[in-house]
């Protein structure tokens, strides 16, 4: 596919849905002639190191498939990948629950329906004071691809839904051109309700809605895990470097592989960096939808 048609197809839909005054994204499937928010973008996903963007010849960028080509590929979960042990820096008793009197254990939580229901009036750290609703997560229940992100933004705490702004048309944008669309995946984020002003989630926040993101994941059993930004690369790995380190470098977190790549927030700030990202979009489809 060629890069430079997906860049102005992507440019074309966020000037229009701008001309439009259309104030967000409506991802009911009755709809599909949903826009995007004007205002605020979710998440702060600058990244913190100063390393300079990956740098490639271009020939990855032109052996990209068409939409059609990949939307034409049976969705098939087939043989998953191999196995991991959690990282060293994430043990078991990192990830326990941290809950007192927040309701049933999170292993008798068999469904995402009764997790969410589980934590719907949940007051486990400041956020739940602040948010207007709890944003869950949405999408497929049964995913090759589950992208995490950082935490809701204005019109996700008024719709109660992830990425559904700006960011979240350009990241739908891109799973589009996988020839996918947010039903075929599972879109959450690391803290479930907004931080005041759209700030980076504090470590406690974190740590308080962690054992809600590994239940979604033990839960969702994806084949692939796609963090945005570095808040979802640290709660994973909190031993990694900064987002622009390690971007695009595969680690294991328990029996999962997750890939590391850029906030949509980050790409709306800084347009040169959608190529890197968008070889790891590519990288991403081939790993959750591999040749039957």
């Amino acid at each position: 596919m060629d890069l430079t048609i997906l860049l102005g197809e992507l440019e074309r839909v966020l000037a229009r849905l701008d001309d439009a005054g259309i104030r967000h994204l409506s991802i009911a499937p009755a709809d599909p002639a949903a826009a995007a928010d004007r205002a605020a973008t979710t998440g702060s996903a600058t990244p913190t190191d100063d390393a300079p963007l990956p740098q490639g010849n271009g020939s990855e960028l032109d052996a990209a498939p068409a939409p059609g080509e990949l939307a034409s590929r049976p969705a098939s979960r087939g043989q998953r990948p191999p196995r991991f042990p959690l990282p060293a820096a994430v043990t078991q008793a990192s990830l326990a629950p941290q809950w007192k009197g927040a309701g049933l254990a999170l292993a008798e939580l068999s469904t995402l329906e009764a997790l969410q229901f589980n934590f719907r009036d949940c007051m486990a750290c400041k956020l739940g004071a602040t948010r207007n609703r709890l944003v869950f997560g949405t999408g497929c229940a049964r995913p090759p691809l589950m992208f995490i992100g950082e935490g809701p933004g204005a019109e996700e705490d008024q719709q109660g839904l992830p990425f559904v702004g700006r960011a979240g048309a350009l990241l739908a944008g891109l799973i589009a051109a996988l020839g996918l669309t947010r039903d075929d995946v599972y879109i959450t984020n690391v803290v479930k309700c907004r931080p005041p002003g759209n700030r980076t989630p504090e470590p406690d926040e974190i740590a308080s809605c962690r054992p809600i993101l590994l239940r979604q994941v033990e839960l969702l059993d994806p084949r692939l895990i796609v963090t945005l930004g570095n808040v979802p690369l640290k709660a994973l790995n909190p031993l990694a470097a900064g987002i622009t380190k390690e971007r695009g470098r595969t680690f294991a977190f328990g029996r999962w592989t997750v890939l590391p790549t850029f906030h949509p927030s980050y790409l709306l700030r800084n347009a040169a960096a959608i190529p890197t990202c968008w070889l790891d979009f590519r990288r991403a489809y081939r790993e959750a939808y591999p040749a039957v």
